[in-house]
């Protein structure tokens, strides 16, 4: 049994679910979980926050009382209305490359890079930021940010972007159930940890049953 995570490091509502992710993970201890990335701004779909901005102003609100995350100051006032590019690339192959070393930390990772962005205002288009946030998880830094820019770490992002793509999943966060034998989507946006334990808890059921 596996739970399989569809998020985008850029996305708000992902950094909404992700510690709902993270206690789900904690209470199955023995399931395996893991985290992909869709791709959602990537290629020519890559803009500055700046033209999101009034739209992120206004929605930000939304995700903060749905899902009780907290969007920073850095963020909404510095990060928010300046130039610096949206780009899902270089955080996501960050991912694929951490977890080539500690695949089961994917998820804490994943977390770390979202409120490096949406409450420090840290741009994740820059390597430092991966020196900062690899540090308490013990990798060797200059490795690590070596592979960033690998070609190989690059088109295993860009493969991980295609097959969620061929799933039809084109929103996040998405949740998958992975049985064995069968993939059952769980959650496509925002879902609290009650509403998600019950629809695992539905398809491991029925799955039973069969």
């Amino acid at each position: 049994m596996k739970f399989i995570y569809v998020f985008d490091p850029l996305c708000g509502w992902c950094y909404g679910f992700t510690p709902v992710v993270l206690q789900l993970q904690q209470l199955h201890s023995t399931m395996e979980f893991e985290v992909l990335s869709g791709g959602m701004i990537a290629g020519a779909n890559k803009h500055p926050w700046s033209s999101m901005a009034a739209y992120i102003q206004r929605e930000h609100t939304n995700v903060e009382e749905m899902t009780g995350v907290k969007f920073g100051p850095s963020f909404l006032e510095k990060l928010l209305p300046s130039a610096e590019m949206m780009d899902s690339e270089k955080p996501s192959v960050a991912l694929t490359v951490f977890k080539t070393y500690q695949p089961e930390n994917a998820l804490s990772f994943a977390h770390d890079m979202q409120v490096a962005l949406n409450y420090d205002g840290i741009s994740l288009n820059n390597d430092d930021t991966y020196r900062k946030l690899i540090r308490k998880f013990g990798l060797p830094e200059d490795e690590f940010i070596s592979k960033l820019h690998e070609e190989h770490y690059h088109q295993e992002t860009r493969q991980e972007f295609d097959l969620v793509h061929n799933w039809g999943i084109t929103g996040f966060p998405a949740a998958i159930l992975d049985t064995g034998g069968q993939l059952y989507l769980c959650a496509r946006g925002f879902m609290p940890l009650d509403r998600l334990q019950q629809t695992i808890d539905k398809i491991i059921q029925e799955t039973n049953s069969l």
